[in-house]
């Protein structure tokens, strides 16, 4: 018998329950990321970092148009006027969707040979945040925590400041429904944390271990999260073919199972803001591999029991 928790809608209901996962785009992305929904537009805006473009989806007729970028991005945000900030390796740049046209904005905060951007966006203030990983142009020239960099907060001006202890892999980047708790993971030592966080400043402090996640695969851990409307905190398990849904206090209240192995990261959108999209990364197996799992690097959508919170968008000055 399965084991029974409680629900964040006050009954009970059973851990591991399989819930319906459809498959809404075969994207075969090598590593589908930063899924987004625009209430505005009523589209899904996503990255596929590897094969590097953002992307919008339309719900409704299944189509999926990109913009092709020159290097590796690791996330955006989008603004309140058509455009989007996007991080590459080389900075932060604003795309004008209309047009496609990219504006260098401010160099990046690391040593661009040896990191990249991986998962970032904004904080309820509009400012922007992101993370990194370790991917050097010459593999094998550092070790230890010489491989590791913060969270950076961007400040305006070029301007950018560290607002986290070192982290291999920057993921699971979000904020409370009120703003005043910021969750960050870092996908290698398993590790979810949690901090206060100061709207006024954008600092957060206090940090402390939200959740330390099993994972069946070494490479897997904690990948991209999102937050509902009930403050409980959805996060992609990557090679672990799951999500977990987290309460406020770090109890798992309930188990996903997902019919892709590589999972990345969960976004609540939708009409009502209650489809939870997932993407999906195939960048870990052979060719051989994704002919025989076509579905690995889709697009994925299921029902939340609850809505999600619209998306902070970027409120910086990129004129």
């Amino acid at each position: 018998m399965s084991q029974l928790i409680r629900s964040a809608l006050g009954g009970e209901a059973p851990a591991d329950k399989p819930v319906p996962v459809e498959l809404l785009l075969r994207a075969g992305a090598l590593n589908g990321e930063r899924p987004g929904w625009d209430a505005r537009s009523q589209r899904l805006f996503w990255v596929d970092i590897r094969e590097p473009a953002l992307h919008m989806f339309d719900p409704a007729t299944r189509n999926d148009v990109s913009w092709e970028m020159p290097a590796w991005i690791g996330c955006y945000a989008l603004d309140g006027d058509g455009g989007a900030m996007v991080a590459l390796a080389t900075g932060l740049y604003h795309i004008r969707l209309d047009t496609g046209t990219l504006t260098p904005f401010a160099h990046s905060p690391f040593d661009a040979r040896r990191f990249v951007f991986n998962d970032g966006r904004c904080d309820p203030r509009g400012r922007f945040f992101g993370g990194t990983m370790y991917l050097p142009l010459k593999p094998g020239d550092m070790s230890g925590d010489a491989k590791k960099t913060p969270l950076w907060r961007y400040d305006g001006g070029g301007r950018w400041t560290a607002v986290t202890d070192p982290v291999a892999m920057s993921n699971g980047l979000a904020w409370s429904p009120d703003g005043r708790t910021m969750y960050h993971a870092d996908t290698e030592p398993k590790t979810i944390w949690a901090y206060d966080y100061d709207l006024d400043t954008g600092t957060p402090t206090n940090k402390r271990v939200f959740a330390q996640v099993e994972v069946k695969d070494a490479s897997g851990g904690p990948d991209g999260a999102t937050v509902d409307s009930e403050g409980f905190y959805w996060s992609c398990i990557y090679a672990n073919g799951e999500m977990l849904r987290f309460d406020p206090e770090g109890r798992i209240e309930r188990r996903v199972p997902l019919p892709v192995k590589y999972p990345t990261m969960p976004a609540l959108g939708g009409p009502d803001l209650k489809t939870l999209f997932v993407t999906s990364a195939n960048h870990a197996l052979s060719p051989e591999e994704r002919a025989l799992h076509p579905d690995e690097g889709g697009l994925f959508a299921l029902e939340a029991p609850v809505p999600g919170v619209l998306p902070n968008l970027f409120s910086g000055d990129y004129r």
